[in-house]
């Protein structure tokens, strides 16, 4: 099964689907809500954390984005992600970094590295990761974007905007915050 992108230069292609029942794409309805909440992305470089299918970072490249880090600590999956980025000619603006995530963090702080965006699709299992310190990460004007499970929605989660979707909520978190 494949996924279908929602919106810009790339709508209606499609990317391979995770390989494993682990992985829990994105739904295109939240996805497709989410950029238009975000309205313009034109530029921005995003963090894509628990990246799994790539189909999140595919499409802010595909609506204007100028790269994407995307981390993800599975080999496999992560090659697959990369295949989708080449298969669609934007290799060249993916940063892969096949790591787990809390690693990548203590080395994007190192390197002070910062984002415009940051997308957080961690596995919905019950001891949820507290997302809040990859904060630290977002520019000063940026936006962090985790999805939780609608069902249990954390406690941390109370100083965010959070929109439902089904099984998963978005919250909303600016730099300023």
């Amino acid at each position: 099964m494949a996924i279908r992108i929602t919106g810009g230069t790339f709508r209606g292609r499609q990317i391979a689907s995770p390989l494993t029942s682990k992985t829990r794409p994105t739904g295109a309805m939240a996805r497709e809500a989410l950029f238009n909440i975000l309205q313009d992305v034109e530029g921005i470089h995003m963090l894509d954390l628990f990246a799994g299918s790539g189909c999140v970072g595919i499409e802010a490249l595909s609506r204007g984005a100028e790269s994407v880090t995307a981390v993800e600590k599975n080999g496999a999956q992560a090659h697959s992600l990369a295949a989708s980025y080449k298969s669609l000619n934007v290799s060249d603006r993916l940063h892969l970094c096949v790591i787990d995530a809390q690693s990548f963090l203590q080395k994007a702080l190192a390197s002070e590295e910062r984002f415009d965006l940051i997308y957080a699709d961690p596995p919905f299992t019950e001891a949820y990761p507290d997302l809040r310190p990859f904060l630290r990460l977002l520019t000063p004007t940026g936006t962090a974007v985790f999805e939780v499970p609608s069902r249990n929605v954390p406690d941390w989660t109370e100083n965010g905007r959070i929109r439902r979707y089904g099984e998963s909520s978005l919250v909303f978190f600016s730099a300023t915050l």
